[in-house]
Protein backbone atom coordinates (compact mmCIF):
# COMPACT_ATOMS: atom_id res chain seq x y z
CA UNK A 1 0.00 0.00 0.00
CA UNK A 2 1.31 3.39 -0.55
CA UNK A 3 1.63 6.17 2.14
CA UNK A 4 -1.91 8.16 1.10
CA UNK A 5 -3.67 4.53 1.68
CA UNK A 6 -1.67 4.02 4.83
CA UNK A 7 -2.76 7.19 6.12
CA UNK A 8 -6.57 6.66 4.71
CA UNK A 9 -6.96 3.47 6.55
CA UNK A 10 -5.17 5.49 10.00
CA UNK A 11 -7.98 8.11 9.65
CA UNK A 12 -10.82 5.44 8.71
CA UNK A 13 -10.03 3.62 11.40
CA UNK A 14 -9.94 6.29 13.86
CA UNK A 15 -12.96 7.43 12.88
CA UNK A 16 -14.71 4.13 12.97
CA UNK A 17 -13.85 3.67 16.71
CA UNK A 18 -14.87 7.89 17.73
CA UNK A 19 -17.79 6.99 16.69
CA UNK A 20 -18.08 4.20 18.46
CA UNK A 21 -17.50 6.00 21.25
CA UNK A 22 -20.16 7.94 20.71
CA UNK A 23 -22.28 5.38 20.85
CA UNK A 24 -23.51 5.97 17.07
CA UNK A 25 -25.00 2.48 15.82
CA UNK A 26 -22.59 -0.09 14.60
CA UNK A 27 -23.81 0.32 10.78
CA UNK A 28 -23.82 3.44 11.05
CA UNK A 29 -20.25 3.98 11.95
CA UNK A 30 -18.75 1.46 9.46
CA UNK A 31 -21.04 3.12 6.52
CA UNK A 32 -19.71 6.46 7.64
CA UNK A 33 -15.91 5.74 8.49
CA UNK A 34 -15.81 3.66 4.55
CA UNK A 35 -17.74 6.23 2.78
CA UNK A 36 -14.63 8.54 4.37
CA UNK A 37 -12.32 6.46 3.19
CA UNK A 38 -13.95 6.11 -0.32
CA UNK A 39 -13.87 10.14 -0.44
CA UNK A 40 -10.26 10.10 0.74
CA UNK A 41 -9.06 7.88 -2.17
CA UNK A 42 -11.50 8.10 -4.88
CA UNK A 43 -14.02 11.06 -4.55
CA UNK A 44 -17.31 12.62 -3.14
CA UNK A 45 -19.15 11.18 -6.13
CA UNK A 46 -17.87 7.92 -5.83
CA UNK A 47 -18.61 7.65 -2.25
CA UNK A 48 -22.24 8.82 -2.52
CA UNK A 49 -22.41 6.40 -5.20
CA UNK A 50 -21.17 3.14 -3.10
CA UNK A 51 -23.72 4.42 -0.24
CA UNK A 52 -26.70 4.58 -2.05
CA UNK A 53 -26.23 1.76 -3.86
CA UNK A 54 -25.26 -0.55 -1.37
CA UNK A 55 -28.54 -0.98 0.53
CA UNK A 56 -30.05 -2.70 -2.99
CA UNK A 57 -26.79 -4.82 -3.85
CA UNK A 58 -26.57 -5.86 -0.37
CA UNK A 59 -30.20 -6.87 0.52
CA UNK A 60 -31.21 -8.28 -3.26
CA UNK A 61 -29.83 -11.89 -2.79
CA UNK A 62 -32.47 -14.71 -2.30
CA UNK A 63 -30.09 -16.18 -0.40
CA UNK A 64 -30.25 -13.64 2.59
CA UNK A 65 -34.38 -14.19 2.85
CA UNK A 66 -33.40 -16.71 4.94
CA UNK A 67 -32.49 -13.83 7.38
CA UNK A 68 -36.03 -12.10 7.95
CA UNK A 69 -37.64 -15.75 8.03
CA UNK A 70 -35.33 -16.89 10.89
CA UNK A 71 -35.86 -13.66 12.52
CA UNK A 72 -39.78 -14.06 12.79
CA UNK A 73 -39.63 -17.59 13.49
CA UNK A 74 -37.70 -16.84 16.45
CA UNK A 75 -39.72 -13.73 17.43
CA UNK A 76 -42.89 -16.38 16.57
CA UNK A 77 -41.45 -18.94 19.22
CA UNK A 78 -40.74 -16.38 21.64
CA UNK A 79 -44.12 -14.87 21.82
CA UNK A 80 -45.53 -18.23 22.03
CA UNK A 81 -43.59 -18.83 25.19
CA UNK A 82 -41.56 -21.67 24.18
CA UNK A 83 -38.50 -20.46 25.47
CA UNK A 84 -40.23 -20.39 28.77
CA UNK A 85 -41.42 -23.79 28.25
CA UNK A 86 -37.74 -25.06 27.80
CA UNK A 87 -36.60 -23.25 30.85
CA UNK A 88 -39.49 -24.45 32.97
CA UNK A 89 -38.99 -28.17 31.35
CA UNK A 90 -35.22 -27.83 32.62
CA UNK A 91 -35.67 -26.25 35.99
CA UNK A 92 -38.08 -29.38 36.92
CA UNK A 93 -35.52 -31.69 35.44
CA UNK A 94 -32.57 -30.65 36.67
CA UNK A 95 -33.49 -29.32 40.20
CA UNK A 96 -31.87 -32.44 42.11
CA UNK A 97 -28.44 -32.17 40.28
CA UNK A 98 -25.93 -30.31 41.92
CA UNK A 99 -26.23 -26.87 40.73
CA UNK A 100 -29.79 -27.65 38.93
CA UNK A 101 -30.95 -23.93 38.97
CA UNK A 102 -27.80 -23.23 37.47
CA UNK A 103 -28.02 -25.56 34.90
CA UNK A 104 -31.98 -24.87 34.47
CA UNK A 105 -31.01 -21.22 33.88
CA UNK A 106 -28.14 -22.57 31.34
CA UNK A 107 -30.56 -23.97 29.45
CA UNK A 108 -32.96 -21.75 29.35
CA UNK A 109 -30.54 -19.09 27.91
CA UNK A 110 -29.33 -21.44 25.44
CA UNK A 111 -33.35 -21.78 24.25
CA UNK A 112 -33.79 -17.94 23.92
CA UNK A 113 -30.18 -17.75 22.76
CA UNK A 114 -31.15 -20.51 20.17
CA UNK A 115 -34.78 -18.58 19.17
CA UNK A 116 -33.55 -14.81 19.40
CA UNK A 117 -29.98 -15.28 17.84
CA UNK A 118 -28.64 -12.71 19.68
CA UNK A 119 -26.21 -13.46 22.56
CA UNK A 120 -26.75 -9.79 23.85
CA UNK A 121 -30.10 -9.58 23.96
CA UNK A 122 -30.88 -13.27 25.61
CA UNK A 123 -28.42 -11.68 28.49
CA UNK A 124 -30.71 -8.79 28.92
CA UNK A 125 -33.79 -10.58 29.29
CA UNK A 126 -32.87 -13.65 31.02
CA UNK A 127 -30.29 -11.72 33.34
CA UNK A 128 -32.52 -10.63 36.40
CA UNK A 129 -34.80 -14.18 36.07
CA UNK A 130 -32.65 -16.64 36.11
CA UNK A 131 -29.91 -14.36 38.48
CA UNK A 132 -33.25 -14.66 41.07
CA UNK A 133 -33.87 -18.24 40.40
CA UNK A 134 -29.96 -18.91 40.89
CA UNK A 135 -29.39 -16.90 44.57
CA UNK A 136 -32.70 -17.98 45.62
CA UNK A 137 -31.86 -21.74 44.92
CA UNK A 138 -28.86 -20.58 47.53
CA UNK A 139 -26.32 -20.25 45.07
CA UNK A 140 -24.13 -17.33 44.47
CA UNK A 141 -24.52 -14.03 42.33
CA UNK A 142 -21.23 -14.73 40.86
CA UNK A 143 -21.94 -17.97 39.16
CA UNK A 144 -25.39 -16.61 38.06
CA UNK A 145 -23.54 -13.81 36.12
CA UNK A 146 -21.12 -16.30 34.53
CA UNK A 147 -24.15 -18.85 33.74
CA UNK A 148 -26.59 -15.87 32.32
CA UNK A 149 -23.27 -14.01 30.15
CA UNK A 150 -22.15 -17.64 28.71
CA UNK A 151 -25.25 -19.17 28.12
CA UNK A 152 -26.01 -16.05 25.81
CA UNK A 153 -23.36 -17.13 23.96
CA UNK A 154 -25.05 -20.82 22.80
CA UNK A 155 -27.33 -19.01 20.13
CA UNK A 156 -24.32 -18.55 17.98
CA UNK A 157 -23.88 -22.42 17.48
CA UNK A 158 -27.57 -23.94 18.03
CA UNK A 159 -29.47 -23.40 14.74
CA UNK A 160 -31.49 -21.56 13.71
CA UNK A 161 -28.06 -18.94 13.99
CA UNK A 162 -28.00 -15.66 12.51
CA UNK A 163 -24.93 -15.22 12.90
CA UNK A 164 -24.05 -18.47 11.21
CA UNK A 165 -26.12 -17.28 7.82
CA UNK A 166 -24.34 -14.13 7.62
CA UNK A 167 -20.97 -15.61 7.53
CA UNK A 168 -22.14 -18.21 5.21
CA UNK A 169 -23.37 -15.10 2.82
CA UNK A 170 -20.33 -13.08 2.96
CA UNK A 171 -17.87 -15.88 2.85
CA UNK A 172 -19.80 -17.80 -0.24
CA UNK A 173 -20.27 -20.77 2.19
CA UNK A 174 -23.37 -22.82 1.78
CA UNK A 175 -26.14 -21.90 4.61
CA UNK A 176 -27.58 -25.82 5.10
CA UNK A 177 -24.29 -27.05 5.71
CA UNK A 178 -23.25 -24.57 8.02
CA UNK A 179 -26.23 -24.73 10.00
CA UNK A 180 -25.75 -28.32 10.28
CA UNK A 181 -21.57 -27.84 11.29
CA UNK A 182 -22.89 -25.83 14.30
CA UNK A 183 -25.06 -28.75 16.19
CA UNK A 184 -21.52 -30.60 17.42
CA UNK A 185 -20.05 -27.76 18.38
CA UNK A 186 -22.85 -26.35 20.20
CA UNK A 187 -23.57 -29.67 22.55
CA UNK A 188 -20.17 -29.99 22.93
CA UNK A 189 -20.24 -26.38 24.48
CA UNK A 190 -23.29 -26.80 26.16
CA UNK A 191 -21.66 -30.19 28.00
CA UNK A 192 -18.07 -27.86 29.11
CA UNK A 193 -20.59 -25.25 30.56
CA UNK A 194 -22.42 -28.10 32.22
CA UNK A 195 -19.06 -29.82 33.76
CA UNK A 196 -18.12 -26.00 35.02
CA UNK A 197 -21.25 -25.32 36.74
CA UNK A 198 -21.41 -28.65 38.82
CA UNK A 199 -17.51 -28.77 39.68
CA UNK A 200 -17.73 -24.86 41.13
CA UNK A 201 -20.69 -25.80 42.67
CA UNK A 202 -19.68 -29.30 44.18
CA UNK A 203 -16.10 -27.32 44.90
CA UNK A 204 -18.03 -24.64 47.17
CA UNK A 205 -20.30 -27.00 48.74
CA UNK A 206 -16.77 -29.14 50.14
CA UNK A 207 -15.01 -25.51 51.26
CA UNK A 208 -17.92 -24.59 52.86
CA UNK A 209 -18.57 -28.20 54.74
CA UNK A 210 -14.81 -27.82 55.87
CA UNK A 211 -16.01 -24.74 57.47
CA UNK A 212 -17.61 -24.36 61.30
CA UNK A 213 -20.09 -21.44 60.55
CA UNK A 214 -21.25 -20.16 63.96
CA UNK A 215 -24.86 -18.54 63.47
CA UNK A 216 -24.06 -15.28 64.57
CA UNK A 217 -20.79 -14.69 62.10
CA UNK A 218 -23.16 -15.81 59.29
CA UNK A 219 -23.42 -12.56 57.95
CA UNK A 220 -20.03 -11.68 57.83
CA UNK A 221 -18.76 -15.23 56.27
CA UNK A 222 -21.39 -15.38 54.09
CA UNK A 223 -20.55 -14.48 49.95
CA UNK A 224 -16.70 -15.68 50.21
CA UNK A 225 -16.79 -18.90 48.50
CA UNK A 226 -16.35 -19.89 45.01
CA UNK A 227 -19.81 -19.63 44.14
CA UNK A 228 -20.83 -16.06 45.39
CA UNK A 229 -20.13 -12.75 46.96
CA UNK A 230 -23.50 -12.08 47.57
CA UNK A 231 -25.19 -10.26 50.66
CA UNK A 232 -25.99 -12.27 53.83
CA UNK A 233 -29.33 -14.39 53.28
CA UNK A 234 -30.29 -16.19 56.43
CA UNK A 235 -28.35 -18.45 59.26
CA UNK A 236 -25.07 -20.39 58.00
CA UNK A 237 -27.60 -23.30 58.54
CA UNK A 238 -29.61 -22.08 55.73
CA UNK A 239 -26.97 -21.50 53.41
CA UNK A 240 -25.14 -24.77 53.70
CA UNK A 241 -28.60 -26.90 53.43
CA UNK A 242 -29.60 -28.38 50.00
CA UNK A 243 -32.47 -26.46 47.91
CA UNK A 244 -35.30 -28.28 48.50
CA UNK A 245 -36.74 -29.61 45.28
CA UNK A 246 -40.08 -29.16 46.59
CA UNK A 247 -39.65 -25.64 47.11
CA UNK A 248 -40.55 -24.20 43.58
CA UNK A 249 -40.67 -26.84 41.18
CA UNK A 250 -42.25 -25.39 38.18
CA UNK A 251 -45.30 -27.14 35.91
CA UNK A 252 -43.57 -28.85 32.92
CA UNK A 253 -45.55 -27.12 29.42
CA UNK A 254 -45.85 -30.57 27.74
CA UNK A 255 -47.08 -29.38 25.01
CA UNK A 256 -44.73 -26.37 24.93
CA UNK A 257 -41.96 -28.58 24.68
CA UNK A 258 -43.30 -30.24 21.74
CA UNK A 259 -44.19 -27.70 19.78
CA UNK A 260 -40.25 -26.49 20.61
CA UNK A 261 -39.61 -29.90 18.78
CA UNK A 262 -41.72 -29.52 15.97
CA UNK A 263 -40.55 -26.25 14.77
CA UNK A 264 -37.02 -27.51 15.28
CA UNK A 265 -37.49 -30.56 13.24
CA UNK A 266 -39.75 -28.82 10.49
CA UNK A 267 -37.18 -25.72 10.07
CA UNK A 268 -33.47 -28.19 10.93
CA UNK A 269 -34.31 -31.47 10.09
CA UNK A 270 -35.82 -30.62 7.17
CA UNK A 271 -32.33 -29.55 5.99
CA UNK A 272 -30.85 -32.41 7.35
CA UNK A 273 -32.88 -34.74 5.56
CA UNK A 274 -32.81 -33.12 1.77
CA UNK A 275 -35.66 -32.10 1.98
CA UNK A 276 -35.82 -28.23 1.33
CA UNK A 277 -33.31 -25.57 0.85
CA UNK A 278 -32.61 -23.62 4.17
CA UNK A 279 -34.74 -20.72 2.85
CA UNK A 280 -37.50 -23.04 2.36
CA UNK A 281 -36.96 -24.56 5.79
CA UNK A 282 -36.72 -21.46 7.39
CA UNK A 283 -39.92 -20.32 5.53
CA UNK A 284 -41.62 -23.62 6.90
CA UNK A 285 -40.18 -22.65 10.47
CA UNK A 286 -41.49 -19.42 10.17
CA UNK A 287 -45.36 -20.79 9.53
CA UNK A 288 -45.02 -23.81 12.09
CA UNK A 289 -44.11 -21.32 14.87
CA UNK A 290 -47.01 -19.10 13.33
CA UNK A 291 -49.54 -22.13 13.97
CA UNK A 292 -47.84 -22.88 17.17
CA UNK A 293 -48.77 -18.96 18.33
CA UNK A 294 -52.23 -18.89 17.09
CA UNK A 295 -52.54 -22.18 19.13
CA UNK A 296 -51.06 -20.92 22.76
CA UNK A 297 -52.58 -17.21 22.09
CA UNK A 298 -56.29 -16.68 22.44
CA UNK A 299 -58.53 -15.47 19.89
CA UNK A 300 -59.90 -12.26 21.17
CA UNK A 301 -55.43 -11.32 21.46
CA UNK A 302 -54.31 -12.83 17.87
CA UNK A 303 -54.18 -9.46 15.76
CA UNK A 304 -52.69 -7.98 18.71
CA UNK A 305 -50.17 -10.73 19.11
CA UNK A 306 -49.42 -10.88 15.14
CA UNK A 307 -48.61 -7.29 14.65
CA UNK A 308 -46.25 -7.18 17.67
CA UNK A 309 -43.89 -10.07 16.32
CA UNK A 310 -44.33 -8.64 12.88
CA UNK A 311 -43.31 -5.45 14.21
CA UNK A 312 -40.64 -6.52 16.42
CA UNK A 313 -39.06 -8.82 13.83
CA UNK A 314 -38.95 -6.31 10.91
CA UNK A 315 -37.28 -4.17 13.53
CA UNK A 316 -34.82 -6.76 14.31
CA UNK A 317 -34.49 -7.67 10.55
CA UNK A 318 -33.85 -3.69 9.83
CA UNK A 319 -31.02 -3.49 12.19
CA UNK A 320 -29.31 -6.91 11.03
CA UNK A 321 -29.49 -5.35 7.38
CA UNK A 322 -28.24 -1.81 8.35
CA UNK A 323 -25.14 -3.40 9.72
CA UNK A 324 -24.94 -5.29 6.41
CA UNK A 325 -25.03 -2.61 4.72
CA UNK A 326 -22.60 -0.60 6.50
CA UNK A 327 -20.49 -3.42 6.55
CA UNK A 328 -20.43 -3.83 2.39
CA UNK A 329 -19.79 -0.01 2.29
CA UNK A 330 -16.70 -0.48 4.57
CA UNK A 331 -15.69 -3.58 3.17
CA UNK A 332 -15.64 -1.75 -0.50
CA UNK A 333 -13.33 0.64 1.03
CA UNK A 334 -10.86 -2.02 2.57
CA UNK A 335 -10.84 -3.64 -0.52
CA UNK A 336 -10.24 -1.04 -3.04
CA UNK A 337 -7.34 0.13 -0.64
CA UNK A 338 -5.81 -2.72 -1.22
CA UNK A 339 -5.64 -3.69 2.63
CA UNK A 340 -7.18 -7.27 2.30
CA UNK A 341 -5.04 -7.94 -0.16
CA UNK A 342 -1.98 -6.53 1.33
CA UNK A 343 -3.20 -8.29 5.04
CA UNK A 344 -3.52 -11.72 3.07
CA UNK A 345 -0.69 -11.59 1.36
CA UNK A 346 1.88 -10.61 4.93
CA UNK A 347 0.49 -13.52 6.10
CA UNK A 348 1.38 -15.90 3.66
CA UNK A 349 4.63 -14.51 3.21
CA UNK A 350 5.33 -14.88 6.78
CA UNK A 351 5.98 -18.35 6.02
CA UNK A 352 4.47 -19.83 9.52
CA UNK A 353 2.97 -23.02 10.13
CA UNK A 354 -0.71 -23.13 9.25
CA UNK A 355 -2.31 -23.49 12.65
CA UNK A 356 0.13 -20.91 14.16
CA UNK A 357 -2.04 -18.62 11.76
CA UNK A 358 -5.27 -20.00 12.53
CA UNK A 359 -4.87 -18.89 16.17
CA UNK A 360 -3.55 -15.54 15.56
CA UNK A 361 -6.63 -15.11 13.17
CA UNK A 362 -8.54 -16.54 15.75
CA UNK A 363 -6.85 -14.46 18.56
CA UNK A 364 -7.48 -11.01 16.28
CA UNK A 365 -11.12 -11.60 17.37
CA UNK A 366 -11.07 -10.78 20.61
CA UNK A 367 -10.17 -7.49 20.65
CA UNK A 368 -13.29 -6.83 18.63
CA UNK A 369 -15.62 -8.09 21.48
CA UNK A 370 -14.60 -4.98 23.63
CA UNK A 371 -16.63 -2.68 20.64
CA UNK A 372 -19.11 -5.00 18.50
CA UNK A 373 -21.67 -7.02 18.62
CA UNK A 374 -21.23 -10.70 17.05
CA UNK A 375 -23.16 -10.28 14.47
CA UNK A 376 -20.84 -6.66 13.79
CA UNK A 377 -17.60 -8.84 14.01
CA UNK A 378 -18.55 -11.30 11.66
CA UNK A 379 -19.51 -8.84 9.05
CA UNK A 380 -16.06 -7.24 9.39
CA UNK A 381 -14.21 -10.16 10.50
CA UNK A 382 -15.09 -13.01 8.07
CA UNK A 383 -14.09 -11.22 4.69
CA UNK A 384 -10.65 -10.59 6.05
CA UNK A 385 -10.14 -14.10 7.67
CA UNK A 386 -11.77 -16.30 5.53
CA UNK A 387 -9.33 -15.28 2.45
CA UNK A 388 -6.47 -16.08 4.71
CA UNK A 389 -7.13 -18.80 5.87
CA UNK A 390 -8.19 -20.36 2.87
CA UNK A 391 -5.26 -19.78 1.05
CA UNK A 392 -4.05 -22.50 3.96
CA UNK A 393 -6.22 -25.39 2.55
CA UNK A 394 -8.37 -25.39 5.98
CA UNK A 395 -11.86 -26.61 5.22
CA UNK A 396 -14.28 -23.42 5.16
CA UNK A 397 -17.12 -24.59 7.06
CA UNK A 398 -14.58 -26.24 9.87
CA UNK A 399 -13.09 -22.54 9.64
CA UNK A 400 -16.29 -20.86 9.77
CA UNK A 401 -17.54 -22.64 12.89
CA UNK A 402 -13.88 -21.53 14.79
CA UNK A 403 -14.05 -18.00 14.09
CA UNK A 404 -18.06 -17.88 14.94
CA UNK A 405 -17.37 -19.56 18.34
CA UNK A 406 -14.60 -17.09 19.17
CA UNK A 407 -16.39 -14.01 18.22
CA UNK A 408 -18.93 -14.89 20.60
CA UNK A 409 -16.31 -15.52 23.51
CA UNK A 410 -14.74 -12.03 22.55
CA UNK A 411 -17.97 -10.54 24.16
CA UNK A 412 -17.55 -12.18 27.45
CA UNK A 413 -13.76 -11.69 27.49
CA UNK A 414 -12.14 -9.01 30.07
CA UNK A 415 -11.33 -6.36 29.99
CA UNK A 416 -14.64 -5.61 27.99
CA UNK A 417 -16.90 -8.09 27.44
CA UNK A 418 -20.22 -6.53 26.18
CA UNK A 419 -21.96 -9.61 27.61
CA UNK A 420 -20.81 -8.58 30.68
CA UNK A 421 -21.80 -4.61 30.87
CA UNK A 422 -25.24 -5.69 29.64
CA UNK A 423 -25.29 -7.91 32.49
CA UNK A 424 -24.34 -5.21 34.52
CA UNK A 425 -26.59 -2.72 33.92
CA UNK A 426 -29.57 -5.23 34.27
CA UNK A 427 -28.11 -6.32 37.72
CA UNK A 428 -26.42 -3.64 38.82
CA UNK A 429 -26.11 -5.05 42.48
CA UNK A 430 -23.83 -7.78 41.12
CA UNK A 431 -20.83 -5.46 40.20
CA UNK A 432 -18.17 -5.68 37.00
CA UNK A 433 -15.62 -7.52 38.94
CA UNK A 434 -17.69 -10.08 40.52
CA UNK A 435 -18.98 -10.51 37.21
CA UNK A 436 -16.14 -11.16 35.21
CA UNK A 437 -14.93 -13.32 38.07
CA UNK A 438 -17.89 -15.75 37.60
CA UNK A 439 -17.41 -15.40 33.44
CA UNK A 440 -13.53 -16.68 34.17
CA UNK A 441 -14.58 -20.49 34.39
CA UNK A 442 -16.42 -20.23 31.15
CA UNK A 443 -14.12 -18.42 29.33
CA UNK A 444 -11.39 -21.88 30.50
CA UNK A 445 -14.48 -24.30 28.98
CA UNK A 446 -14.64 -22.14 26.06
CA UNK A 447 -11.29 -22.35 25.30
CA UNK A 448 -11.08 -26.13 26.18
CA UNK A 449 -13.99 -26.70 23.57
CA UNK A 450 -12.07 -24.97 20.84
CA UNK A 451 -8.88 -26.55 21.21
CA UNK A 452 -11.08 -30.01 21.30
CA UNK A 453 -12.52 -28.71 18.06
CA UNK A 454 -8.82 -28.11 16.28
CA UNK A 455 -8.26 -31.52 17.24
CA UNK A 456 -11.22 -33.46 16.09
CA UNK A 457 -12.49 -31.21 12.98
CA UNK A 458 -14.86 -34.26 12.73
CA UNK A 459 -17.05 -32.52 15.41
CA UNK A 460 -18.07 -30.17 12.78
CA UNK A 461 -18.23 -31.51 9.72
CA UNK A 462 -20.22 -34.64 10.78
CA UNK A 463 -23.12 -33.90 10.18
CA UNK A 464 -22.35 -31.88 6.75
CA UNK A 465 -21.18 -34.94 5.18
CA UNK A 466 -23.37 -37.10 6.45
CA UNK A 467 -26.19 -34.77 4.90
CA UNK A 468 -24.66 -34.58 1.82
CA UNK A 469 -24.24 -38.57 1.60
CA UNK A 470 -28.50 -39.19 1.57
Amino acid sequence: MTADTTLALIIVLAVFLGLLAIRLHVGLSLMVAGGLGIVLLLSTDAAVSTVSNQPYSTSASYSLTVIPLFILMGVFAVNARLAEAGFDAASRALVRIPGGAALASLTGSGFFAAVTGSSVATVATMARVSTDAIVKAGYGIRLAAGVVCAGGTLGVLIPPSIILVLYAVVTGVSIGPMLLAGIGPGLLTILAYAVTIVFLVMRGRRRQAKEVLPVDSAARTFGRNELGDTEAQGSARAELREPKAEEARPRIDIMGLLFLGVIFLVSIGSIYMGLATPTEAASFGAMAALIVLLIRTRPPKWLTVIRESLTEAVGLTAMTFLLMVGAGVFTYFLAFSGASRALVNTVVDADMSPYVVLICCLLLLLPLGMFLDGVSMILIAAPLLHPILSAYGFEEIWVGILVVKVAEMALITPPVGMNAFVYSGSVPEAGLGRIFRGILPFILADVVVVAVLIMVPEIVTFLPELSAAR
